[in-house]
């Protein structure tokens, strides 16, 4: 399953501004199919246990 920006930012409580800074630098993980972003849920839902850890 695959999230837009959108719904990162949503879920990250970021602005979308931000959310595309973070997938820019390779903070968050992200595919482009086209001039979509999309971000793998799961792999950003690991990263997030990385960053508790």
């Amino acid at each position: 399953m695959y999230l837009t920006v959108k719904e990162v930012s949503e879920l990250l409580r970021l602005n979308e501004h931000h959310t595309y800074k973070l997938i820019r630098e390779k903070e968050i993980p992200s595919i482009r199919l086209g001039r979509k972003i999309l971000v793998p849920k799961q792999a950003l839902m690991n990263m997030l246990k990385e960053k508790e850890a």
